[in-house]
């Protein structure tokens, strides 16, 4: 029988919907929703309707064990006399997207909320209480009626890591008790190894996925290669983890609004994934915050693309020690929309390329490299990038650090907010703590694969950059965090995150906090900024608002002498009018 245009289209819709969500594939896409980060946020089933995504994260339980969910403007009912919300449109829509083949789990924590555990003891029994609320269990009120969510994810940013291997241990024995389906545990680090909160619960609980947080952190995707450490996460996921199929994401912000830093576009993500793919086994995929900002920017159906050009499932990339590059090269590409469906397939073959050379390699820890021992006439100059150089010269430029490749000087840029240092024989990024950040410098003999080992790279720290969360003086309870952003030559951008803790803010606020000593600030990507002395007030746009808000993210930008700081989160007032 031939089929029309029409005919195959309408097909392929349905094989798509049929479709399960496959762990064991390099591919996979999640994407959290429910905290409309975009501010156009759509109903939950509305994302399922094509195959763009594979895992939905419902963000958040932001406060446990005394239960409080936040799911912005897709969930603002209660039960009657309770302050716990009853969702029976995103109940609806969990039950439709699984039957589109999708996974749709819960996310525990956030960067905003009030949650942790006392000990085992307290751990153990809410496990007990989220299996019967949210799984195949039994509750007098269940958020989501009777759908049934397919896992867990611990986005954990604050508190103690206490309890979180009991809570994990407990939910998988009633996990185990219903075989008539697979469920998920997973867990959203930041990229520095070890995570600060999850750290010791990573080694000790089983985890089926890992969606690192490549973003808001020197490690980000803005500082692949340099400081890009999937390499860190693999080897974690080999040796220490005790589920030693684990997978992990490569997690990205959704669009250059949705992080301070860390964004980037399709074609830069594409490279990157390519090379993770080509060789680590342990990936699993992408994962993006949040699904409303990347499918506003696009991003998402460029994720969708590139997961679907040359994926594998079972045992992903090679992880070949050499240095490894791949393209996927689309042969044709087909896009239809029909009865609310959107349809994309795309054909192509997948081109690897391996070279090998003395002096670079990707390797974490087990590449060696040979090193010359003679003595060579060094140039005076800057290094730049296609000009001569000599041996396995290393040197730096600025901000950005050199490395003689071949008789020729490749230069790359060091991840925001850092310079490049001589160390020895060796070109390293650094915070400049007081260094100058324009000289240039060449060195001898060295080698690249001490200059790209992650490890090393991993260990570096910078404790006062981490957020110190807390509870501002406030009309409404609230809970106020400054992240770090980027930080390049005396300009800073931070990211100010406020969450309500159970009461919605109203679209008419202000915050005010203390600047530290050195710091100007120039703007606010959300409202209008006044200064008095060290005291900055940021005031919301009434216009641009929403009525009610259970949070407002947005970045700060201006200058900073000498070391930057992260303003006081304590010294902060919040007021809704």
């Amino acid at each position: 029988m031939k089929l029309t245009n029409s005919l195959l289209v309408g097909l392929a819709a349905s094989i798509a919907g049929a479709a399960a969500f496959d762990i064991n594939c390099n591919s996979n896409y999640a994407s959290y929703y429910g905290q409309n980060s975009a501010r156009n946020q759509k109903q939950l089933g509305e994302y399922c309707k094509d195959a763009t995504e594979d895992v939905i994260v419902l963000a958040f339980m932001n406060g446990f064990p005394n239960i409080l969910l936040n799911f912005a403007n897709a969930c603002e009912t209660t039960f009657d006399g309770s302050s716990l919300l009853h969702c029976p449109n995103i109940a609806k829509d969990i039950k439709y997207c699984q039957s589109q083949g999708k996974a749709v789990v819960l996310s525990m924590g956030g960067a905003a909320g009030s949650y942790g555990f006392s000990g085992d003891g307290d751990a153990i029994s809410f496990a007990d209480t989220v299996w019967n609320m949210f799984f195949n269990g039994k509750a007098t009120q269940r958020p989501f009626d009777d759908a049934v969510l397919d896992g867990i994810d611990l986005d954990i940013e604050g508190g103690s890591g206490a309890g979180y291997p009991a809570f994990i241990n407990q939910l998988r024995s009633h996990y185990a008790s219903d075989p008539s389906k697979k469920y998920y545990i997973a867990s959203a680090p930041q990229c520095p190894f070890p995570d600060a909160y999850l750290g010791s619960t990573l080694n000790s609980a089983w985890f089926d996925m890992v969606y690192v947080q490549f973003y808001n952190n020197y490690c980000g995707l803005n500082a692949y290669p340099t400081w890009f450490n999937y390499g860190d996460w693999d080897n974690w996921a080999k040796t220490k983890s005790v589920n030693k199929n684990v997978k992990i994401f490569i997690g990205a912000p959704g669009s250059p609004s949705a992080a301070s830093s860390g964004y980037v576009d399709g074609s830069t993500l594409s490279t990157v994934y390519n090379a993770v793919r080509a060789n680590y086994t342990s990936l699993g995929g992408i994962m993006t915050w949040d699904v409303s900002q990347a499918r506003t920017s696009g991003l998402a159906s460029s994720i969708r693309s590139m997961l679907n050009a040359g994926s594998t499932c079972g045992n992903g990339g090679g992880g070949s020690t050499t240095t490894t590059s791949t393209t996927s090269v689309p042969t044709s590409t087909t896009s239809t929309s029909t009865a609310g469906y959107s349809t994309t397939s795309t054909t192509g073959t997948a081109t690897t390329t391996s070279a090998t050379s003395t002096s670079t390699s990707t390797s974490t820890s087990t590449a060696t490299s040979t090193e010359s021992s003679s003595t060579t006439s060094l140039p005076t100059n800057c290094p730049v990038s296609g000009k001569q150089c000599t041996g396995n010269q290393q040197g730096c430029n600025g901000q950005s650090f050199a490395i003689c490749n071949a008789g020729t000087w490749y230069v790359q840029p060091c991840a925001s907010g850092t310079t490049c240092v001589m160390s020895g024989n060796i070109a390293t990024c650094d915070w400049p703590n007081g260094r100058d950040t324009n000289s240039c410098s060449i060195s001898g003999a060295s080698s690249l694969n001490k200059r790209i080992n992650f490890q090393q790279v991993s260990e570096i720290t910078q404790p006062r950059l981490r957020p110190k969360p807390a509870h501002p003086k406030s009309n409404i309870p609230t809970r106020v965090e400054f992240v770090a952003g980027s930080l390049n030559n005396g300009v800073y951008s931070t990211v100010v995150k406020i969450q309500a803790d159970k009461q919605a803010f109203t679209g008419n606020w202000a915050i005010s906090f203390n600047l530290p000593s050195g710091q100007t600030i120039d703007s606010a990507s959300r409202g209008s900024v006044s200064v008095n002395k060290n005291m900055v007030t940021i005031s919301s746009d009434i216009t641009s608002e929403e009525p009610k808000n259970m949070a407002a993210t947005f970045k700060i930008s201006g200058t900073f002498a000498n070391d930057y700081k992260l303003p006081d989160a304590g010294s902060v007032v919040f007021v809704s009018v």
